[in-house]
């Protein structure tokens, strides 16, 4: 075997040690992306455990640069990247960021049981039996959560966890009931009410306590430039100045405005914008007609991408279009794709919340607005064809994945991908001439440049949440409350400026793959070369994609 070989072994079976220590650590993620060994556990964030976790994964970074990267190749050596990536990444997050000590919001994910009830990967009652044990974990874990909180957490943080987890609570005390009701045993539908109340109560005393915080609670929430910048570089791989990530955002948020003035224009030179989207949002749904208009639109705008040829489908496979279960009701809607390595429930579900009965007119009517047919197909666009369900397809159907390209996924591309699909499917003729949508596509456009440019300014300028919601009223026509929403959500996600980060980078990529083509550059194999490596940093992808990958991502 040649020198090349034996280190590529080498690196495929400690890529595969590692990624299943990290599962073992973090049972609930081994858990959801398919491998049901793990089902059942909570992750022990004791200290003691921590301190177990940091030092395995400077043990990892010093046997990956045992191996010698120069000898593989292109690929392999992504591979080697992403791993190296992923254990920094993660060190970063435990030893700097703290999130376990400053921000509640990062750990209510491991409290979510949807997937036992939800996903038919195993008969019902093995779901049931492991979601009971997982429950029974809630308090120990949320003691320890609360053991390990510091007194300095921000206000509005505090806020957001406190809707979170009570969110939870409800969730557990009427989504998980209603799942379970007398389709098990009796008694293991007993064992698994009395985990599922316990658990719930639980939660109930650790909102107890968070709303004791926050009436000390300092108002600073940012992590400072220090932080962001390390965020940026172990996150995404993005190694630029913070002076510099901000004018690029400035840059597209001034051109989309330009964009939206001149579309609003053509449209009609006697309104303002506002009164042109007040007209666009009257043309929507019936709340009895919003899920089968829905399903209706998917299959258009399937066999519309199939006829552009923007990218392969690589699957028949549909997503199934559903209410929003009602712990998720804070989103408009959202896709839940099965886990990259899920072999039995292999369905998809693209969720879509619905206007609530006891809901006055007014306020189902103001929830319809927002999804009038053209926001509608710009969500859908987003979540389904081509964004993160064709991005599922091609992780589970396309060629066979390194498992670290399908564990180690970046925020930005994940995000970046399916925001970039709405510009992209437009700029390709997609309802050519229809210049409702166009304006919609920019409206949500610059929903995203306000969160990129809020994340920076308030993490790293002082910006405060009022300021945030301003900006979000005045650049991107949203009403208050939403616009405040959006702030509150950067208060605990500086990362939700990955979303434009993402899309801007592989507009980037695209730009000087075709400058490197000589004129045979062809959308649809850069699409499919860029969805079959998974999800990884973007940045990592130009040494793989690009014949001179130098210079910036952005």
């Amino acid at each position: 075997m040649t020198a090349s070989g034996e280190q590529q072994q080498l690196l495929n079976r400690l890529s595969r040690q590692l990624i299943e220590d990290y599962w073992d650590f973090y049972p609930t993620a081994g858990s959801r992306i398919g491998r049901h060994e793990y089902d059942g556990r909570l992750p022990d964030l004791s200290p003691g455990k921590l301190a177990g976790r940091v030092r395995a994964l400077n043990d990892g970074l010093d046997r990956l640069e045992s191996i010698d990267r120069n000898t593989l190749d292109k690929e392999a050596g992504l591979s080697h990247r992403l791993l190296e990536q992923f254990l920094r990444r993660e060190l970063f997050i435990l030893t700097e960021m703290r999130s376990l000590e400053n921000n509640p919001m990062r750990q209510v994910g491991y409290l979510n049981m949807g997937s036992y009830v939800r996903r038919d990967y195993a008969p019902l009652e093995d779901r049931v039996r492991s979601a009971t044990e997982a429950l029974k974990q809630v308090p120990d874990f949320l003691n320890t959560l609360e053991s390990a909180l510091q007194p300095e957490i921000g206000a509005p943080v505090l806020d957001m966890s406190v809707e979170s987890y009570a969110g939870m609570a409800r969730f557990y005390r009427m989504d998980l009931a209603q799942a379970v009701a007398g389709m098990v045993p009796p008694d293991l539908e007993s064992s698994f009410n009395a985990a599922r109340e316990a658990a719930a109560q639980a939660v109930d005393r650790f909102v107890e306590g968070l709303e004791t915080r926050k009436q000390a609670a300092p108002k600073d929430f940012s992590i400072g430039p220090a932080l962001y910048r390390s965020m940026m570089s172990l996150g995404e791989g993005v190694d630029v100045s913070l002076e510099q990530l901000e004018k690029v955002g400035q840059d597209n948020l001034e051109e989309n405005l330009a964009k939206l003035a001149d579309v609003a224009g053509r449209i009609s030179s006697g309104r303002s914008i506002h009164e042109i989207v007040d007209e666009i949002s009257r043309n929507h749904p019936s709340a009895d007609a919003l899920i089968p208009d829905t399903r209706s639109m998917l299959e258009d705008l399937r066999q519309a991408l199939l006829d552009l040829g923007l990218l392969s489908v690589p699957s028949e496979d549909r997503c199934e279009v559903l209410e929003t279960p009602t712990y998720m009701r804070y989103a408009f809607a959202a896709m839940d794709s099965a886990g990259a390595l899920e072999h039995r429930a292999t369905e998809s579900f693209y969720y879509v919340t619905p206007v609530e009965p006891h809901w006055t007119p007014e306020q189902q009517e103001q929830w319809l607005s927002n999804f009038n047919y053209d926001t509608l197909k710009i969500i859908s666009i987003h979540e389904v064809y081509p964004g993160h369900f064709v991005h599922h397809l091609h992780n589970r159907y396309g060629r066979e994945l390194p498992l670290i390209n399908r564990v180690a996924t970046s925020y930005a591309f994940t995000e970046g991908w399916a925001h970039y699909t709405e510009q992209m499917v437009l700029d390709s003729g997609y309802e050519q001439g229809n210049l409702n949508l166009q304006l919609t596509q920019l409206l949500e456009a610059l929903v995203r440049n306000c969160r990129y440019l809020c994340s920076i300014r308030m993490h790293t300028q002082g910006m405060t949440v009022d300021q945030a919601t301003d900006f979000f009223v005045e650049n991107a026509y949203m009403g208050e409350h939403p616009a405040r929403r959006e702030a509150l959500r950067g208060t605990f996600d500086p990362g939700y400026l990955n979303y434009t980060l993402g899309k801007l980078m592989i507009m980037k990529l695209a730009r000087d793959r075709q400058r490197e083509s000589n004129g045979s550059f062809s959308l649809r194999e850069f699409h499919d070369e860029l969805l079959s490596f998974g999800g990884p940093a973007i940045p990592l992808l130009r040494e793989v994609m690009l014949q001179k990958p130098g210079g910036s991502p952005l």
